[in-house]
């Protein structure tokens, strides 16, 4: 027979309900040694044999990242054949760009392919053309992983807890209240781990393979005689330029440029006048009369 709630039931909830602290402190990124205490075989899975044992690389949840530029002969025809290979492998497309176009057109995929047939997926990449660059990021998650999975079962068993105390509603109106408003913490923290989970679960499952495509550009061999004139092309080319920016700067500046030159030469005029006004003249001297005879 259920019991009703009473002051015992009434303190677990404000444990509960301050456990739930607990779990949001270690999702903004604590320690696992802070969580509760996992079952049996998640504990195994996190640190068989004691803590600072190892898994064997096998047993391991890595999430993988690939990135890689290739340049291929037709832009195009190489992503509708990668979106096919993907499909075919039990992957999807999760992000695609497409910008340029002739022999600048540029790809950006972003896909996700199943772990495990990464390495077929990448032989396909490689046999659309010729490899650039590559560069993979393997992380390892498992202890996450365990950690995540161990939340999910203690925030559930909370659950539980709480809709065994709620099946008898003889206690006080205020426990009830409690105890639905902890039960309603508790299921949204369920969802949110569980929404965790499953986007964790989703990262292990798919490496994440980021493509960049470019058209191919041969190089010619190119002749001496073939060097020296495209240099001297080249050099007529930058000198007309310069003089074409020559003529533009004079034509843009020029109407500028004249009228104050022109404001100069009247301030230079007037200068003058003035001075000229200004200036004091010199003394006349009359010759004496001449003395007669």
């Amino acid at each position: 027979m259920p019991h009703p709630i009473s002051r015992p039931s009434l303190y677990s909830l404000i444990f509960l309900t301050g456990a739930l602290g607990l779990y949001g402190c270690a999702e903004k990124g604590e320690p696992a040694s802070a969580s509760a205490p996992a079952d049996g075989a998640t504990q195994a899975v996190a640190s068989p044999g004691g803590a600072g044992a190892e898994l064997p690389a096998a047993s391991r949840a890595m999430r993988i990242t690939t990135e890689m530029s290739v340049s291929v002969a037709d832009v195009d025809g190489s992503v509708s054949a990668l979106r096919n290979a993907v499909t075919d492998a039990g992957g999807y497309v999760s992000d695609a760009k497409i910008s340029g176009a002739g022999s600048f057109k540029v790809a950006s995929l972003e896909l996700k392919v199943p772990t495990d047939k990464l390495g077929s997926f990448r032989d396909t990449i490689a046999a659309t053309g010729r490899i650039d660059s590559e560069a993979e990021k393997a992380e390892d998650v498992t202890e996450q992983r365990a950690d995540l999975k161990a939340r999910v079962k203690n925030a559930r068993a909370q659950e539980k807890r709480l809709l065994e105390l709620l099946s008898d509603r003889t206690g006080s109106l205020a426990d009830v209240i409690a105890a639905e408003k902890s039960l309603a913490e508790v299921r949204e923290l369920v969802e949110r781990l569980e929404a965790q989970d499953t986007t964790l679960d989703r990262q292990i499952a798919f490496a994440t393979v980021k493509l960049r495509l470019g058209p191919q550009r041969e190089l010619e061999a190119v002749g001496a005689g073939d060097r020296i004139g495209g240099a001297f092309s080249r050099g007529v080319t930058l000198a007309g330029q310069a003089l074409v920016g020559t003529a533009v700067a004079i034509g843009t500046a020029g109407p500028t440029l004249l009228l104050f030159a022109l404001l100069g030469y009247l301030m230079f005029r007037v200068v003058r006048a003035i001075h000229e006004r200004t200036k004091p003249k010199a003394p006349t001297f009359a010759p004496p009369p001449r003395q007669p005879g």
